[in-house]
């Protein structure tokens, strides 16, 4: 087997583990970066803006998007086409910013690049599948992931039952009690 072959089996490989376990992946980590951070007063007024802001382009995103039904170009779709990772990835940011470690700041970050890529790249293909052309003209002329303004964000209706019906929600208790973890590692080692 040539080199080549042995890196596309190990991409391949990687990515088959990411799409069927993303979630445990992302959970994994995060439970052996509890054991090196140190969160602080300070470091949590710094990651909790980043916390909301990714929370609020979620909500934004939740409440635009019609899975499966149509392509959406409309309110955050219109300046890219995963707006709900984006607003994943802040909130990622936020609490790494909170843990106080630089070393958990890259590697979080790395983690993070490492589980979306792929899974953002399925999720295109799944829709190119589903929608076509349509889907296509869509990514070439809206960015992946880094945003890029538009007019069209401003179109489009926010509906809140949408929102509801993703079950933003649970991610909006799971934050809180992300916050509350955090706040209870910082008193417990004495950063706080």
């Amino acid at each position: 087997m040539t080199d080549e072959a042995k890196a596309s089996g190990l991409v391949s490989g990687w990515r088959k583990l990411v799409i069927e376990h993303r979630i445990t992946l992302s959970l994994a980590f995060g439970l052996v970066a509890l054991i090196f951070i140190r969160p602080s007063r300070i470091s949590l007024l710094y990651g909790l803006p980043l916390i909301v802001m990714g929370e609020a382009i979620r909500i934004w995103a939740s409440g635009h998007i019609h899975k499966m039904r149509e392509v959406t170009r409309t309110g955050p779709y219109a300046l890219c086409r995963h707006p709900l990772y984006v607003g994943h990835f802040l909130i990622t940011c936020g609490f790494l910013v909170i843990g106080s470690s630089l070393s958990i700041l890259a590697a979080g970050l790395l983690v993070f690049w490492l589980i979306f890529q792929p899974t953002m790249e399925r999720e295109e293909k799944e829709l190119q599948k589903v929608f076509g052309q349509e889907y296509t003209d869509y990514m070439q002329q809206v960015p992946r992931f880094v945003p890029r303004w538009h007019a069209d964000a401003m179109l489009g209706g926010h509906n809140w039952s949408q929102v509801r019906n993703h079950r933003e929600w649970n991610n909006i208790l799971g934050l809180i009690a992300g916050i509350g973890i955090m706040t209870g590692l910082g008193l417990w080692h004495g950063t706080w």
